[in-house]
């Protein structure tokens, strides 16, 4: 399995690849849409990575920055903007705890599958990362705002199962910056059981892979975690 440090390395048709099965039913975008309208509004996606939210809201929004520490990935991100036509985009290489935007510039922060990696109780500072992380949100986003935040519930579960080295993280987003919460299936479509088995056990490891092939399923269930809140 890949370790963490790992994952933005892993660049970028595997990994473009895998997240482009992820959610074959749309729960997702209706989510989302559930939450805010995206409508005429400016967007910051932190943690963009190849773009899978930015580019599902770009064509909705007034103007959507993708941040992400790692330029191979927003390359990918923006190659895929330009090939949608729109121009209404930018991509910043950023650390999330250090952001270079404008204070109250945005209307909506979207953050899906990023912050994990700075609030994992697998670092010591965790504590302090997430709160650098929430202090550079409340910065940026404007009076009337929405800040949505998409992490894992378990990839290979049908029902919601967090890593244990993300149940703090999660408690905090609720009980400390009170976020509401709410868990959908993510469930990915593969082409192939061979796909999904090479897929799935070079990025999430050998016991799902392993149960991929004994199964030989192309369908491979998912939950992941939905929190937001206005301010």
């Amino acid at each position: 399995m890949l370790r963490n440090d790992d994952i933005y390395g892993y660049i970028s048709t595997p990994y473009d690849l895998l997240v482009s099965k992820e959610d074959f039913m749309g729960n997702i975008p209706a989510t989302l849409a559930e939450i805010v309208d995206f409508s005429n509004k400016d967007v910051t996606d932190l943690g963009a990575g190849t773009g899978r939210l930015t580019t599902m809201v770009a064509t909705q929004t007034k103007s959507i920055i993708a941040v992400d520490f790692a330029a191979d990935m927003l390359r990918v991100t923006a190659s895929k903007l330009d090939r949608m036509g729109v121009a209404n985009w930018k991509t910043c290489v950023a650390d999330l705890r250090q952001i270079p935007l404008h204070d109250q510039s945005m209307d909506i922060i979207m953050a899906g599958w990023s912050i994990c990696y700075v609030g994992s109780s697998n670092h010591q500072a965790w504590e302090q990362n997430l709160s650098l992380v929430m202090t550079e949100i409340s910065r940026i986003l404007r009076p009337g705002g929405t800040v949505i935040i998409l992490e894992t519930l378990g990839t290979g579960h049908a029902e919601p199962s967090g890593p244990d080295f993300l149940r703090n993280y999660y408690e905090a987003l609720e009980q400390h910056y009170g976020f509401q919460h709410k868990a959908i299936r993510t469930d990915y479509e593969f082409d192939s059981a061979e796909q999904a088995e090479r897929l799935c056990r070079d990025f999430f490891g050998d016991e799902l892979g392993d149960k991929i092939k004994e199964k030989q399923l192309t369908i491979v269930p998912e939950c992941t975690g939905v929190w937001w809140k206005g301010v």
